[in-house]
């Protein structure tokens, strides 16, 4: 998105300087008058002192008021990406397991077949980690399966990687099967 965070260098003030000078008019001309005793009212009463009074008045060094300052260069302002969710997602680097499985946040995932042995990049939500998207060489392929622990536990594997489901349990559908 071309965003690049950048701290400023401790016990050098000069380097945000825009910012001081704003908390200085907040303790100065806010925070002098106000009178209230909750969050609401401290957050209602600021944000009625912002849009009625900082916003609108002009300020000495730019000769603008902060709100017509911004609203003058709206043409530099770049529209939001359609998939703005996806930029906000977490990426970890994970290796296909022989047996196709992946691990992400200690859940247990199903990879494609042609991804076994490959290094590979998951990302996900942290509010829904069920939804892992995986991708390789920068190629998506799509979302991966959670596996049912309780059923994989019962699935035995031959030299030949033949599958055989030991005793009973439910499947997806909730039936019951035997083997």
């Amino acid at each position: 998105m071309g965003i690049a965070l950048i701290h400023a260098k401790p016990y050098q003030p000069q380097g945000k300087g825009k910012i001081e000078r704003f908390f200085k008019t907040v303790r100065t001309q806010f925070l002098s008058g106000f009178a209230g005793e909750t969050l609401e009212e401290i957050n209602s009463a600021f944000e009625r002192w912002l849009e009625e009074e900082y916003h609108q008045r002009t300020h000495s060094a730019t000769g603008q008021s902060p709100l017509k300052r911004f609203t003058a260069k709206m043409q530099c302002l770049r529209p939001i990406p359609e998939n703005l969710k996806d930029y906000f997602r977490k990426t970890v680097r994970r290796r296909v397991n022989k047996d196709r499985s992946v691990v992400v946040e200690r859940r247990l995932f199903e990879a494609p077949v042609e991804l076994i042995g490959k290094r590979v990049e998951i990302l996900f939500h942290e509010h829904s980690p069920e939804q892992v998207e995986i991708r390789c060489a920068g190629q998506s392929y799509g979302l991966l399966r959670q596996i049912d622990l309780h059923v994989n536990s019962r699935v035995k594997r031959d030299k030949n990687g033949q599958i055989e489901l030991v005793g009973q349990g439910a499947c997806e559908s909730g039936q019951l099967w035997e083997v």
